[in-house]
C-alpha cells in the first residue's frame, strides 16, 4: 500500500495535486495487474514516475510539457479539450488527477479517455468534491462553488485557462459524462476526510430522512444514491472516482 511517506521518497518531483490524492490513487494502482497507463494531465510527473517504478508502462500527457520534471520519462503535449494522440483501446488504465475541472470542454476529455481505454479497462479520476455538505452550505451563502477568476489573475498567468477551475463538475454531472461514454463508476474513494463535516451530521440525517419519503423513481431522477453517499456528502475536498469501461463510446452503460 502507498502511504504519505512514499510521497516523500521523490522530493525532487512533487505532486501538483494534493499529496493525499496521489496516496489514494497509488494505493489503488498497487492492487492492480500491471499494464499500460495514460496519465493526463501529468503535471510535474510525480504520479507517472511512481507508476513506472511500480512496473506500469506509462504514457504522460500534459498541456504544459515544460513543467514536467520526472527523470527518465517524457511528456507529450496533450490538450484534453481536443484529442488524445493515441489509437482506440491503447491503454489498460487512464488516470486523470485534478484535470477535468480545468477543462473548457470536459465532455470531450471524458470521451477521449473512453476512446483510448480498452474494453474492460479501468480509469481513475479525481475532482473537487463540490457536493459535500460544507460546500453546499458555502454555496448557499456565497453563491459560488469555486473561487471566481479575476481578470488580473488570468492576465498574470499568461491567459492560460488550463490553470483555472473552468468547469465545476458535480458528481451527478461526472457520472453522466462517464455513462454516455460507456464508463461505469465502480467505486468512490476519498483522500482526506474532514472531521468538521460531522458538525453538519444532523442536517445530513434530515436530508436522508426526507429522501426516505421520496418515490424510487424520484430518487433515481435526483441520483440521491450519489448525492447522499457518505463519501460525497460527508467527504473531504476531493473525490477519487474509479470507473470501468463497459461499452463503446456512444453506447450508454446501464442506462
Amino acid at each position: 500500500m502507498a502511504s504519505d511517506n512514499d510521497i516523500d521518497t521523490a522530493p525532487e518531483v512533487k505532486p501538483k495535486a494534493r499529496p493525499s490524492i496521489h496516496t489514494v490513487i497509488l494505493a489503488w494502482f498497487s492492487e492492480q495487474t500491471r499494464g499500460k497507463v495514460l496519465d493526463a494531465p501529468a503535471g510535474f510527473g510525480h504520479l507517472s514516475m511512481r507508476l513506472r517504478d511500480m512496473g506500469f508502462e506509462v504514457t504522460c500527457g500534459e498541456i504544459d510539457p515544460e513543467i514536467f520534471a520526472a527523470p527518465g520519462l517524457e511528456a507529450v503535449y496533450t490538450d484534453l479539450n481536443r484529442r488524445i494522440d493515441a489509437a482506440d483501446g491503447s491503454f489498460d488504465y487512464v488516470a486523470c488527477v485534478d484535470g477535468l475541472e480545468h477543462m473548457t470542454d470536459p465532455y470531450t476529455a471524458v470521451a477521449e479517455f473512453a476512446r483510448v481505454l480498452r474494453p474492460g479497462g479501468m480509469g481513475v479520476f479525481s475532482i473537487p468534491n463540490y457536493t459535500n455538505i460544507e460546500r453546499r452550505i458555502r454555496f448557499l451563502f456565497r453563491g459560488v462553488f469555486t473561487k471566481p477568476i479575476s481578470t488580473e489573475a488570468y492576465e498574470d498567468d499568461g491567459r492560460n485557462l488550463f490553470n483555472f477551475h473552468n468547469s465545476p463538475i458535480t458528481i451527478t454531472i461526472l457520472e453522466f459524462m462517464l455513462r454516455i461514454n460507456g464508463l461505469r463508476i465502480v467505486e468512490l474513494r476519498q483522500n482526506a476526510p474532514k472531521r468538521k463535516q460531522m458538525l453538519w451530521w444532523p442536517l445530513v440525517a434530515f436530508m436522508r430522512l426526507v429522501n426516505c419519503f421520496r418515490s424510487e423513481a424520484k430518487k433515481r431522477e435526483l441520483r440521491t444514491d450519489l448525492t447522499l453517499d457518505s463519501k460525497v456528502i460527508l467527504g473531504g475536498n476531493n473525490l477519487i472516482v474509479i470507473v470501468r469501461k463497459t461499452a463503446d463510446r456512444g453506447v450508454p452503460a446501464g442506462s
